[in-house]
């Protein structure tokens, strides 16, 4: 089966099943993609290019990249929700492809390592979990790399303008898409430079880290030709937030929401499955070693970034998707330099399958586990798909594995495919519950008859101005006193209220309840509340 096709096509075609699985089967996601979205919406609505708006407000929290690539797919394909979905995940595919590049200029002498990278980094499921998701991470991802191969042609050629020049543009385009994070980045190996490389460099270190400055104020001053004409035209308090609130103060805020620092340690095994609990994987880290420069440039790409994010006390899991290629390059290498004959890699194919199966058959079990507390919504899903991939992964231990090749080719192909079922059988039951659609369209029904809509919330995050394209801000409301006198001013007018089951609220009050996630929203009419001024002290913001 490899061999008839070329592993590119095999690429491809992981990919395209996994990015159709998720696209097609699900909605736009609150809160993330919905807000993000709703930005790019807004920015389209009042034709303003340079400054993020969100729910009528001034929205400094992220660069304008992603918003910027929504508006375009829009000004190509019409405003839809079909093509901008598709930006991400062909971001996910260009940094399939920059990674087998980087293998390819690490190991020129080991073909066999970038194929395996291709096979390894698309199956990975922290990869596959993010890569169709409309956030920053992925397009963030796709740049680092682009810097990072930049400066293993530089090795080569360190002065040469044009991947100086690419270096620079990756600086650019990181500062526009997540800020100044990027530095972090693509800083520590440049400056590393003496550690990992693996020659002389002609005219000295001092060459290289000057024209390194050159190409970082390159990058940064192409990102203001972004932000200074936004900064004038956002007025000073935006000015501020983007000069300096994305960098110390988006530190000293991180400091409200402490983790402890060993918590991407703890977690970071869930990042490299399936492939951390491969035997393989084992058998070769011995191989690795400090004298190789490769090591050590997949190090200094890997270590810096997670210590510093460690030591932050905000800390998100999709923060360290840049540094995954890196890990998948070492895997790589682990993986081929493990020797082995054709007996040992099936017998680590088979444990690997029956790994795979009995996978299934537990999720597929979990149902008639009353133990776990969220039993209800898994019954729901239907045994089938889990017990697809233990019928898959059973009929998968019969096949003949002849080297690393093929062992690495048919675990990707059994994690894709495991991935690929588990959303259609989660999505196929609570697709609806994610799908702000139906309200989003009550609410503009409502503001195209010229009624007032507010949300009784603390914060909103925009999930409904896109998928309802809604042209009008919603009021949002924290205060029981605000919700009484927003209704007496504007009477004919609708409220949202959240609310945890069905039966907490007395349906006849509402005129109309929604999903969400998992909530419940309620529509209700200022007249209600002003009938009965009482229920206002029974919601909670």
């Amino acid at each position: 089966m490899y061999r008839h096709l070329p592993y590119r096509f095999w690429v491809f075609f992981i990919w395209a099943g996994m990015m159709s699985a998720c696209l097609f089967n699900r909605p736009l996601l609150p809160v993330d993609e919905t807000r993000y979205v709703s930005v790019a919406w807004e920015m389209w609505v009042r034709h303003d290019f340079l400054v993020p708006y969100l729910n009528g407000e001034v929205y400094s929290h992220k660069p304008p990249l992603l918003f910027w690539l929504i508006q375009l797919s829009w000004w190509f394909f019409g405003v839809n929700d079909w093509a901008l979905r598709w930006i991400v995940p062909l971001f996910s595919l260009a940094s399939i492809a920059l990674s087998y590049l980087a293998a390819g200029l690490l190991w020129p002498q080991r073909p066999i390592i970038k194929e395996l990278v291709v096979f390894i980094l698309p199956s990975s499921i922290f990869w596959m979990a993010y890569s169709s998701l409309t956030m920053f991470d992925m397009i963030l991802t796709c740049i680092v790399l682009m810097g990072m191969c930049s400066l293993l042609q530089l090795q080569r050629n360190f002065l040469s303008l044009r991947w100086w020049g690419v270096y620079g543009l990756a600086i650019a385009g990181g500062l526009l898409c997540k800020g100044p994070v990027v530095l972090l980045h693509l800083l520590p190996v440049a400056l590393l430079a003496p550690w990992w490389h693996s020659g002389a460099i002609q005219g000295g270190w001092i060459l290289w880290y000057r024209n390194l400055a050159y190409a970082v104020l390159l990058g940064i001053a192409m990102a203001l030709c972004w932000a200074i004409p936004a900064g004038i035209a956002g007025g000073s308090s935006y000015r501020n937030e983007i000069f300096f609130g994305q960098t110390s103060g988006r530190l000293i805020e991180s400091f409200a929401h402490q983790l402890p620092w060993w918590w991407y340690a703890q977690n970071f095994p869930l990042v490299l499955l399936p492939w951390v609990i491969w035997q393989p994987v084992w058998h070769g880290v011995k191989t690795l070693s400090l004298k190789e420069p490769q090591t050590r440039f997949c190090l200094a790409w890997l270590v810096p970034i997670f210590i510093t994010f460690s030591l932050i006390s905000g800390k998100r899991l999709h923060y360290l998707l840049p540094i995954l290629p890196s890990i998948t390059l070492l895997l790589a290498y682990v993986l081929e330099s493990v020797v082995a004959d054709k007996v040992a890699w099936q017998r680590w194919h088979r444990n690997m399958m029956m790994g795979f199966a009995i996978m299934g058959a537990v999720v597929a079990l979990m149902p008639t586990l009353e133990a776990f507390e969220w039993q209800r919504e898994l019954a729901l899903i239907s045994p089938w798909w889990p017990s697809l991939i233990t019928i898959a992964a059973i009929a998968a231990l019969w096949l003949k594995v002849h080297d690393v090749r093929y062992a690495v080719f048919f675990v990707s192909n059994i994690s894709a495919f495991s991935f690929i079922l588990l959303v259609l059988g989660f999505f196929q039951i609570n697709a609806y519950r994610y799908d702000t659609q139906p309200l989003a369209q009550k609410l503009a029904k409502f503001m195209a008859d010229g009624q007032a809509v507010a949300f009784y919330t603390t914060k909103y995050y925009g999930q409904y101005q896109f998928t309802g394209r809604l042209d009008k801000s919603i009021t949002v409301l924290s205060d029981a006193k605000q919700l009484v006198h927003w209704a007496k001013q504007h009477q004919i007018g609708h409220f949202m209220v959240i609310y945890k089951e069905i039966g907490q609220m007395d349906e006849q009050l509402l005129a109309a309840h929604y999903p969400f996630r998992n909530q419940n929203i309620g529509l209700i009419s200022s007249l209600t509340l002003l009938r009965n001024p009482d229920l206002a002290l029974t919601f909670k913001p």
